[in-house]
């Protein structure tokens, strides 16, 4: 579960609106937007590090 508030759509930071919450958050989120990584045949994420912290099996939303 991400902590701390989500950013304001008005101010968003560079690189991913994400990282100023994400734990697994490095360098390079700080300045260049996430690309798209399908998770799931149906699924996918913005993400520079897909799969780090839960996966798509361990999911509380997966079935």
């Amino acid at each position: 579960m991400l902590t701390g508030e989500p950013p304001s759509p008005l101010d968003v930071p560079p690189g991913c609106p994400f990282q100023p919450r994400c734990p697994v958050a490095q360098d390079i989120c700080v300045t260049s937007p996430p690309p798209l990584s399908p998770i799931t045949s149906d699924r996918q994420v913005a993400c520079h590090f897909p799969g780090s912290l839960i996966s798509p099996a361990t999911s509380p939303t997966a079935h």
